[in-house]
């Protein structure tokens, strides 16, 4: 090939890799680098032949050749992208992406920090799954409630602390995660120097990059160690004062409605077996699904004593679901629940009293109509319930 076609090739092959740069205002050093190795070749081969060795100069200068033209090709048809990108671009342009890049790098710092901070006002701890659920990350937060002392864990590690009797649920609950269980809520038992104590972990699955990731939050349900988390739903149960100021708005209205006692009656035994903690999370659980049940107003179950508790009934509809229930066997009523590996059924015995719009007694005596059907119930050796003055 003739020398000036190569000369002219290494020129353009030059401008090609110096135009990028002029056009983005930035050093393109792979393309330039590129430019120079095909100059210096040139140069022995064209200048110092004697240092190419023992292979032949023509077929050497022929290899060079079919390299320079390959190489100035792909030279061409990158610049000719980069102009295509950058032709319509001034240096205005240019000063205001920088300007919309820094307020995104910005604004990402912020709700970094943000993150970051809310994590710390938070009581429960958080805990990041591993893509494959391997592993878990803990947050100081959640270290603290678990009273361990580093942030990264397999899973082996962790089910270890966790009781025996609850460890198949927990694993067996978290492999079920997916799309279609995106959560779950777990009460369970881990170590704690002083024993095992309860904690409640609800998680959630997101997606992002398309891979799905498990976050949860931990937090001490146990009271002796964890005095400011204590269980909701028993601690914000109106007591018989509220009870006793419901009904007095009720009887003013011209509709008819029912209280139930209700006395659990095996949780004595329940405690005595697992202890007030598993009696306290199943009173929860147990309070939760009777209002759903039978009642879902937001002063519809009051605390009487510590086993014994008030539902007031307005629909009609929801008392003939509870009379079917109780007709039928009671298993609305007589729940079995699960805490961790803990499984019992709470059977209460019920006591129901009705008021009508033209009924003649007062508060004080419809709450005592209730009471001694409850009596009643406890006293029959085989209906769980007794209705007053039937």
């Amino acid at each position: 090939m003739n020398d000036l076609f190569v000369t002219i090739a290494l020129g353009v092959a030059f401008l090609a890799a110096l135009i990028p740069s002029l056009t983005t205002r930035r050093f393109r050093w792979a393309r330039f680098l590129v430019w120079v190795f095909f100059a210096a070749a040139f140069a022995v081969l064209y200048f110092r032949p004697q240092w190419v060795g023992i292979l032949p100069l023509a077929t050497v200068r022929i290899v060079y050749e079919s390299l320079l033209f390959a190489g100035l090709t792909v030279l061409l048809v990158t610049v000719r992208k980069k102009i295509k990108v950058t032709q319509n671009l001034t240096d205005y342009d240019f000063f205001e992406m920088e300007k919309e890049l820094e307020e995104v790098k910005s604004s990402s710092e912020l709700l970094r920090l943000r993150f970051i901070a809310t994590i710390d006002l938070l009581q429960q701890g958080l805990c990041f799954y591993n893509d494959d659920l391997t592993g878990v990350f803990l947050t100081d937060r959640a270290m603290q409630i678990l009273s361990v002392d580093k942030h990264e864990w397999t899973m082996e590690e962790y089910a270890e602390r966790i009781h025996q009797e609850d460890r198949p649920q927990y694993l067996a609950t978290v492999k079920k995660l997916s799309k279609k269980t995106p959560s779950f809520d777990l009460k369970y038992r881990v170590k704690h120097p002083s024993g095992y104590v309860w904690i409640e972990e609800k998680a959630k699955i997101f997606e992002e990059d398309g891979k799905v990731h498990v976050l949860s939050a931990i937090q001490g349900i146990d009271i002796r160690f964890f005095p400011l988390t204590t269980i909701h739903e028993i601690d914000t149960l109106p007591a018989e004062p509220q009870l006793i100021q419901v009904l007095n708005q009720a009887f003013k209205e011209p509709e008819t409605f029912y209280l139930v006692m209700i006395h659990l009656t095996n949780l004595p035994d329940i405690n005595q077996r697992f202890g007030r903690d598993v009696g306290n999370l199943l009173i929860a659980d147990y309070v939760k699904k009777i209002r759903y049940h039978f009642a879902k107003d937001l002063n519809s179950v009051f605390r009487i004593t510590g086993i014994q508790f008030a539902l007031l009934i307005r629909d009609p509809r929801k008392y003939e679901v509870l009379q079917r229930a109780l007709q039928s066997g009671g298993d609305l009523v007589n729940l079995q629940l699960s805490i961790g590996g803990i499984q019992q059924i709470v059977t209460p015995n019920l006591g129901i009293a009705k008021h009508e719009p033209w009924s003649a007694y007062g508060i004080p005596e419809f709450i005592t109509m209730a009471n001694k059907a409850l009596e009643e119930a406890l006293r029959h050796p085989k209906r769980n319930y007794a209705v007053f003055g039937e």
